[in-house]
């Protein structure tokens, strides 16, 4: 297919990145194997799953006893699907997340599954799953692809809500950290560069949270 000459440039993207995940973020036994993203401890998945998805592709990443993909997905432009977030391996005191969509993507907060929305946090949609002993999450929120044909990110950053609410979106709203804010913009809007991933998962592990990255084309 022709975004196929992408996957070589995001395969050499998230290298640096992915050699960051630890030993912790092995999967539970007879847990669904997750295909492992970024972070420290826990694992995010993130994926849009139903009949707008037209092509979906796992790029491999091998390291030494890991094994890490991204997903590349290529939708159609106005049909619908569920975005999916799986976190196994969550801490004590549940979980939250937040995404970020790119603009003019429709989404559908008030019927999602699998987790509470807490509302929209200066553009990020933050949803929680609370409770005491929480060892995984499976959300499910429905959209439709109305964000325009070509490439786009989104980025779901999850942990707790002082690191995500606190260092998260201090850094990317207030632009405490300029080089991390514009990273993020310019992802979602679909620039997506060397520079821009390492950026943000580089941000990602020293605040302590999980992040994972999906590219998508509209067509």
């Amino acid at each position: 297919m022709r975004w196929k000459p992408l996957f070589a440039v995001l395969l050499g993207l998230l290298m640096v990145g992915v050699t960051a995940g630890s030993a912790a973020a092995a999967p539970i036994h007879n847990q669904p194997k997750p295909q492992g993203r970024i972070g420290l401890g826990s694992i995010i998945d993130t994926k849009f799953v139903g009949p707008g998805v037209v092509y979906t592709e796992d790029m491999p990443i091998y390291i030494p006893e890991f094994e890490r993909n991204m997903v590349l997905q290529v939708v159609r432009h106005e049909a619908r699907a569920n975005f999916t977030v799986r976190v196994y391996r969550i801490p004590l005191m549940g979980y939250d997340v937040l995404i970020f969509f790119p603009d003019h993507l429709t989404v559908y907060p008030n019927k999602a599954k699998g987790m509470e929305y807490k509302g929209r946090v200066h553009g990020a949609y933050h949803f929680k799953k609370s409770g005491w002993f929480v060892w995984k999450v499976n959300l499910k929120l429905p959209v439709k692809f109305t964000s325009g044909k070509g490439w786009h990110t989104v980025i779901t950053f999850g942990g707790s809500s002082d690191v995500l609410l606190g260092t998260i979106l201090a850094s990317i709203v207030q632009w405490d950290k300029p080089k991390v804010a514009r990273a993020v913009t310019d992802l979602i809007k679909g620039q997506i560069t060397r520079s821009n991933v390492l950026t943000v998962v580089a941000f990602a592990l020293a605040s302590g949270a999980n992040v994972d990255l999906l590219a998508y084309k509209e067509e």
